[in-house]
């Protein structure tokens, strides 16, 4: 039986937007506050793990919805419409757990590269009617506890659970077409302070990859922006800035937690932790036992 304060008090997710310009980023964080425009969660779904992806003028965004009836993860998309997201429709269901909805467009053809850890594997899914319908298109590796996947030229990186327990990952490097090794992996060695927190980013004429601070085993306590250092034979990072979510001011709930990051040319995005008091997540929580 779960403690009484786990079931009444929920720990959740929100998605928070702000528009910015190149000189009034959190990528430059320094210290200050910054206030985001808030796409609140519903009773039944909660928000995470956002990625912005532009097609034909128009701006969308896949997050993954966490159902609290199903305690599993879906994937949803919603549109930026009127200076604001609409509210997010599932479009991707399986029978197991998916997060971090990685969208990307090649040779005309939109993919989507999910967290799919509780499949045994990294995959693609491909859009037969974008942005409704997706399909299984192929496995690019199969591997043991890989979350966070993004995409690096030919390269995927990926974080690989190395002690769920500390929150404990390390970095490896495969090639996206054939699954092989591209290094000597692990590239960097199992820490708290790696594992992906959304797609590669150029700021400034940087390369930077997005990272999850949780130290003290906290998950999203905070954001590490590396940058990137590769050759053909090498990689390592460097960090660029952190922001933390002390500096995120989004909604009436305090802010505990950030660890996903997405922008365009005009939005900058972000997952943040709060909780609430949810009723009907009791209702569901005993409706299982019954």
């Amino acid at each position: 039986m779960r403690p009484l304060k786990e079931i009444f008090v929920e720990e959740y997710w929100d998605i928070a937007f702000r528009r910015y310009s190149n000189n009034d980023t959190v990528v430059d964080a320094d210290k200050k506050s910054y206030a985001f425009d808030e796409l609140k969660a519903t009773k039944r779904y909660w928000y995470a793990d956002p990625f912005l992806f532009e097609k034909n003028n128009r701006t969308y965004l896949f997050v993954e919805m966490f159902d609290n009836v199903t305690e599993k993860g879906l994937i949803g998309y919603s549109e930026f419409i009127g200076g604001k997201f609409t509210q997010p429709q599932v479009v991707l269901e399986e029978k197991f757990h998916l997060s971090y909805p990685y969208v990307f467009e090649e040779n005309g053809i939109v993919y989507m590269m999910p967290e799919t850890r509780d499949d045994g594997c990294i995959q693609l899914y491909r859009a037969v009617k974008f942005p409704t319908e997706w399909i299984k298109d192929r496995v690019i590796v199969k591997i043991k506890d890989a979350v966070d996947t993004v995409i690096d030229g030919e390269n995927i990186i990926t974080s690989v659970i190395t002690s769920p327990v500390e929150m404990k990952t390390q970095l490896e490097i495969y090639n996206i077409k054939t699954g092989e090794p591209s290094f000597k992996n692990p590239v960097k060695l199992t820490d708290q302070i790696s594992r992906g927190a959304g797609r590669i980013i150029v700021h400034n004429g940087i390369r930077l990859r997005p990272a999850q601070n949780c130290t003290n085993a906290s998950y999203g306590s905070g954001l590490i922006f590396y940058e990137i250092n590769k050759s053909e034979s090498s990689y390592s990072e460097k960090k660029y800035s952190e922001l933390f979510s002390s500096q995120i001011v989004s909604g009436k709930d305090t802010v505990l937690g950030v660890h996903t990051y997405a922008r365009t040319n005009e939005i900058e995005i972000v997952d943040v932790k709060k909780k609430r008091f949810n009723l009907k997540r009791v209702y569901w929580i005993f409706k299982k036992k019954i």
